[in-house]
């Protein structure tokens, strides 16, 4: 729904519009402050993209990227997969066929599966709902883009023994857009 509402309401106004795959490393930092712990580890995310370009000067522009992909968010005992949402907005420079960018992107997700890898979970339930917003940026080499991004979930993800872990995340990301 999302998609097509950011389809109908901005490809009118430039005109161009990019449909890609999406994939990736995610690298997650749960943050427990009242424990003190705090810990990396890696997993993955992949999806669909959207790229709708809004604007464009001699010297860049603007565009808008959402996307839908399946974000597994690990921790040291198991991970969480979400349905995320996030909706990016970009400023482009145009230098012909290399294009670095910005972007800003508040992202909502839904919790979809936990996975403990057999530990026992009933101290501990987590939030069916994360958002957040990330930073980041990239370049888009005609039909790929590769970005990098940090993002910081806004509300706490586990109930019951850990109140305030939110997750902390860095993602590195290869796009190819199929259909321009």
């Amino acid at each position: 729904m999302l998609i097509c509402l950011t389809f109908f309401t901005f490809a009118p106004l430039y005109g161009q519009l990019s449909v890609g795959a999406k994939a990736g490393g995610t690298f997650v930092q749960r943050q427990q402050p009242e424990s003190g712990a705090y810990g990396w580890s890696s997993s993955y995310h992949a999806g669909l993209a959207l790229n709708v370009y809004l604007a464009e000067f001699s010297f860049g522009g603007f565009a808008v990227q959402p996307e839908i992909l399946y974000n597994r968010k690990g921790e040291h005992a198991g991970h969480l997969e979400y349905l995320e949402l996030p909706v990016g907005v970009s400023y482009l420079l145009n230098f012909g066929n290399v294009i670095p960018y910005i972007f800003a992107a508040p992202y909502y997700a839904f919790l979809v599966n936990v996975s403990t890898y057999g530990r026992e979970e009933s101290d501990v339930s987590y939030a069916k709902t994360d958002y957040g917003l990330k930073l980041g940026g990239g370049v888009e080499l005609r039909y790929f883009q590769l970005s990098a991004s940090y993002g910081k979930g806004m509300r706490s993800v586990a109930k019951g023994g850990a109140a305030s872990a939110r997750n902390v995340s860095a993602e590195i990301s290869l796009a190819y857009f199929f259909l321009r």
